[in-house]
């Protein structure tokens, strides 16, 4: 029996200890990781420099589309009194270009077929063809036959009655109808109709030729899809008129799907994901300068003189 008994003894005192040694270890483990995560917070990994691997790069062209910021006068009216401070690099992505082919004339042919322009193509240059919608003729197609880039276009300038068939229901009936028909016919790189769309409500002016901006849905006679692709490492990627994608689509209420989508435009540049290089960035309080000093380009002035 007292064997029995020390045996009991023991046993209780090992759990105890037993225990001791656990909840030891694991308030010894807290201590540990919160010293790891002082370390670290104190001590940061050095980011490593950029490694401008695609070498010199040249400047971004926005002449065509803006204005210099040469003359303007600008009021910085942040809370920090000062810019808000940008990282100081990004990544630049590789995007891979595409040279002609023998099969490229095919597939451009091929492409104008299903979508009604049947006829033998012009030829602009060497890589850009234009055809001529047969059963309507103030419709063409322009196709870049390296890339496939296009502009379908139906000529509304010499048909401007095209705008006074019908009313636009809502901006809905626009998205729509034209994704149907981008779909349909397999038009769009899939990643394009999951990126970001805009959409822009237009009324057509006769005596200009050109489009401006509607005020509303009831006095508008077309509406424009933008299709921008999503951001990439957070940030937007965006053509020159940062409103106004290469990508798009001009709908009415055209009688005929030739005299609805009026307009669209695909210009697509596949990007190399996992194919990048890392660049400096100008300082926040460098690129105000610059702002100033008539260095920058301003693209929409808004109600700004």
């Amino acid at each position: 029996m007292s064997n029995l008994t020390e045996i009991s003894i023991v046993t209780r005192k090992f759990l105890i200890w037993l225990g001791v040694v656990v909840i030891a270890y694991f308030i010894l483990r807290i201590f540990i990781g919160l010293g790891i995560q002082y370390w670290k917070a104190t001590h940061p990994t050095p980011v490593p420099p950029p490694n401008v691997r695609f070498n010199k790069l040249t400047s971004p062209k926005f002449s065509h589309v803006a204005t210099s910021s040469s003359g303007m006068q600008f009021t910085l009216a942040t809370v920090e009194g000062k810019p808000p401070e940008a990282t100081a690099a990004a990544r630049v992505y590789m995007m891979p270009k595409k040279l002609p082919n023998l099969l490229a004339s095919e597939r451009a042919k091929k492409f104008a077929v299903k979508i009604g322009f049947t006829d033998e193509p012009e030829l602009i240059t060497s890589t850009i063809y234009r055809f001529t919608d047969p059963s309507e003729r103030l419709r063409t197609l322009e196709i870049d036959i390296t890339n496939m880039n296009f502009k379908l276009k139906y000529d509304y300038t010499k048909n401007p009655q095209v705008f006074q068939i019908g009313q636009i229901t809502s901006k809905n009936q626009a998205l729509d109808e034209v994704k149907q028909f981008v779909q349909f016919n397999n038009l769009f790189d899939e990643t394009v109709l999951k990126g970001k769309i805009s959409t822009n409500l237009l009324i057509f002016n006769n005596d200009s030729k050109s489009f401006q901006e509607a005020s509303s849905l009831s006095n508008a006679n077309a509406v424009r899809v933008n299709y921008f692709q999503n951001d990439l490492d957070d940030i937007p990627i965006l053509p020159p008129e940062f409103d106004k994608s290469y990508t798009y689509a001009i709908f009415t209420a055209g009688s005929s799907l030739q005299t609805r989508i009026i307009e669209l435009s695909y210009t697509f540049w596949p990007i190399s994901f996992d194919d990048f290089a890392t660049y400096p960035l100008r300082s926040a309080d460098i690129a105000w300068q610059d702002l100033k000093d008539g260095y920058a380009f301003v693209v929409n002035l808004g109600g700004n003189t």
